[in-house]
């Protein structure tokens, strides 16, 4: 483990030049679950790996193992770039493929323990387009596609196995029945608030496979005061949003 870019992260991660940037949902998802020890974890939607990276780092000792998968192969590489720069690549390995292609051709069924799923939030129509390609498809996901992270996540878990995704709040009804027609029972949900008194702008799940009923509903999480400062809560959640302690 390359101790300085540790310390960093997530400061100077390789990114592609154009295409679409990691945020702090990515950063939240990282610490919202908890793996227990020798996890195999699969991150579908990799991205430059900012969520799998951010749980390794989280949970050292743990001995995890990290699986990324993404469409873009620009991503791949920046992802396998970024794993040897935090000297994580013995612990890490990715992979350029689409989560729709994922069956037992490609991986191996019920091989994983814990899956992170940060898929993009917009539907098609709704919201300003970009000429970019990749930032496009990064940002707007038809209904069928968002399915598809649901049922690679239904496909990857061993039985009792959990996942957990981040997402816009606006469309937690959805998530929530998609990833119950899949046997993917929530177990967890936190709402994450920009600013007090606004509506809240994600959604954390945590799911569990084949599990039985009783849902945790966490305090809500508040990322930014009045002036726009990292609030308390917010450090103590998730201390990698240190790295930008003011909203622009």
């Amino acid at each position: 483990m390359n101790t300085v870019s540790t310390i960093q992260f997530p400061r100077g991660l390789f990114q592609p030049e154009r295409g679409f940037r990691f945020a702090a949902d990515s950063l939240l998802l990282s610490v919202f679950m908890t793996p227990k020890k020798q996890d195999r974890v699969l991150d579908l939607g990799c991205g430059c790996g900012v969520a799998g990276f951010g749980l390794l780092l989280a949970n050292p000792g743990k001995d995890l193992h990290l699986t990324g998968m993404d469409n873009d192969p620009e991503m791949v590489e920046c992802a396998r770039k970024n794993s040897s720069k935090l000297g994580l690549e013995h612990e890490s390995g990715f992979l350029h493929m689409d989560v729709s292609r994922l069956n037992s051709q490609t991986l191996k069924a019920e091989s994983f323990d814990l899956v992170l799923m940060n898929p993009p939030y917009r539907r098609p129509g709704s919201g300003r387009t970009s000429d970019d390609p990749d930032r496009q498809a990064a940002t707007f996901i038809p209904a069928e596609q968002l399915h598809d992270f649901f049922r690679a996540a239904a496909f990857s878990l061993k039985n009792r196995g959990r996942a957990g995704i981040v997402y816009a709040a606006s469309r937690l009804d959805e998530v929530l029945a998609g990833l119950s027609s899949k046997l993917l029972r929530p177990k967890k949900i936190r709402l994450v608030y920009g600013r007090p008194g606004k509506p809240a702008r994600l959604v954390l799940v945590e799911v569990c496979k084949q599990a039985g009923p009783e849902l945790v509903i966490p305090p809500p999480l508040v990322l930014y005061d009045e002036q726009a400062r990292l609030t308390a809560q917010a450090r103590a959640f998730c201390p990698f949003l240190a790295c930008n302690p003011r909203r622009s």
